[in-house]
């Protein structure tokens, strides 16, 4: 079964939809990020497999972690 993302591409700033194959025989864990290709801006984004969510570089201020 495919299930659709949507997240927000960094260099364009546009919503971006992309479907991901979940009949996969071993399920990822929460944590892991898989490799997509944009539409908006064709580059490769690292987004997360169970949330959505793109993967923060560490040159990215608005992403950064902050620490305690």
């Amino acid at each position: 079964m495919e299930r659709h993302i949507l997240f927000k591409c960094r260099r364009t700033g546009m919503n971006v939809q992309h479907r991901l194959d979940d009949d996969r025989p071993e399920a990822p864990p929460g944590n892991t990020y898989v490799p997509v290709r944009c539409p908006a801006c064709m580059a490769l984004h690292f987004v997360n497999s169970t949330t959505g969510k793109l993967l923060a570089s560490s040159g990215d201020p608005d992403h950064a972690q902050r620490s305690a």
